[in-house]
């Protein structure tokens, strides 16, 4: 089964489908990665639509993330009774209904904007018994206005400490709209894991007190020659490959995935990667296959294994993200997508914030030999 079956929720996770089922108010769960906060959605949705006849939507932000859900839900065999899209596109596909003029000139984002501002100008009614938001902190402040105008209840799920873009929507106007519950244990992943992703939260959070897994596995930072990093990176995958487990190959700079991609088809090495997004709308998250995603595309996402590179020096999205003061939070997502092994590719043009580690700290990964695999 691709989702954790409901019987095996724990019992803070089960209050809390029980209460948003029951809840008539706007609800925000909030809670730090891996505490199951897209499952508790996903069967909350299954509860509602069970239960009755209602109009639910399903807003998320990314194409990989409409990809997963996509997937589990056709398992909870609801698909057909739930209205499922990424935010853009479903503002997008609402200006058009509002006979709103799409094709200003201008950057996406101008454009964007323009249709949001138009939109809230619009007579718009509740169309929607409840939306359901998923990773809630990505949205705008317009966008969650117009969610309010067309729900006639809202279920928002999120962990601000997870916000990898600059929305400028704040914590307190979403907890303003209503009821806040909080998810408190992280089942996702171990200590060992927590340990270095504590090291790059915005909040400082003591993520190693929630975590329930025990495990004496260690992440592994392996240091390479520049050259030799796609080569230990194919290498790795094939020590994966009979284990048949998920497997994430994440990086924040996609041209370097894409040349990845290129060297590994050349090795005839399996993997999935979409160089347009909207593919991973349509990927089967079921899949063992390694699945090459940039840091962005894999939030909200999980695996059993994840290999994490190209957080170089020279890279330009890495400079734009520290000029953007969102390097730490795109780290502290890239690592907290794992449920077990994490695997560190370091080589000399590897960023400070992973090769200052104290690798001799106990609180820290173990660095391996590159003869490991």
């Amino acid at each position: 089964m691709f989702l954790i079956p409901y019987n095996r929720l724990s019992e803070e996770q089960k209050g809390i489908v029980r209460r948003i089922s029951r809840e008539q108010k706007n609800l925000f769960v909030e809670g730090p990665p891996g505490s199951g906060k897209t499952l508790i959605s996903l069967y909350t949705l299954r509860d509602m639509v069970e239960e009755g006849a209602i109009r639910p939507l399903l807003l998320m932000y990314n194409h990989s993330l409409y990809g997963y859900l996509r997937t589990a839900m056709q398992e909870l065999e609801i698909s057909d009774n739930i209205t499922i899209a990424t935010k853009d596109k479903f503002f997008w596909d609402l200006a058009s209904l509002n006979n709103i003029d799409r094709n200003q000139g201008g950057s996406y984002d101008a454009k964007y904007d323009y249709l949001l501002t138009k939109l809230l100008q619009c007579n718009l009614v509740k169309t929607y018994d409840v939306t359901v938001v998923d990773e809630v902190q990505d949205l705008n402040p317009k966008e969650w206005l117009l969610i309010k105008r067309i729900s006639k209840r809202i279920t928002s799920l999120g962990d601000f400490n997870q916000g990898i873009y600059e929305t400028k929507l704040t914590k307190n106007e979403i907890v303003g709209e209503g009821v806040l519950e909080r998810l408190t244990k992280i089942f996702r992943f171990h200590k060992n894991i927590a340990k270095i992703a504590a090291l790059f939260s915005r909040t400082n959070d003591d993520l190693e007190a929630k975590v329930t897994k025990l495990s004496q596995t260690q992440p592994q930072i392996i240091q390479v020659d520049k050259s030799q990093e796609y080569n230990k990176i194919k290498e790795i995958l094939n020590s994966l490959k009979n284990m048949r487990q998920r497997i994430g190959v994440i990086c924040p700079d996609r041209d370097l995935l894409k040349e990845l991609s290129i060297y590994l088809a050349n090795q005839s090495v399996e993997f999935n990667y979409y160089q347009d997004n909207k593919g991973l709308r349509e990927h089967d998250f079921t899949s063992t296959v390694p699945l090459l995603i940039s840091s962005f595309s894999a939030k909200g996402l999980e695996f059993e294994h994840v290999i994490l590179f190209g957080f170089n020096i020279s890279s330009s999205m890495v400079l734009k993200l520290r000029n953007e003061n969102r390097l730490k939070d795109v780290l502290y997502v890239s690592i907290t997508r794992t449920n077990a092994n994490l695997y560190i590719i370091k080589t000399t043009d590897t960023i400070p914030e992973l090769t200052s580690i104290n690798l001799f700290n106990s609180n820290t990964p173990t660095q391996v030999n590159v003869d490991w695999f």
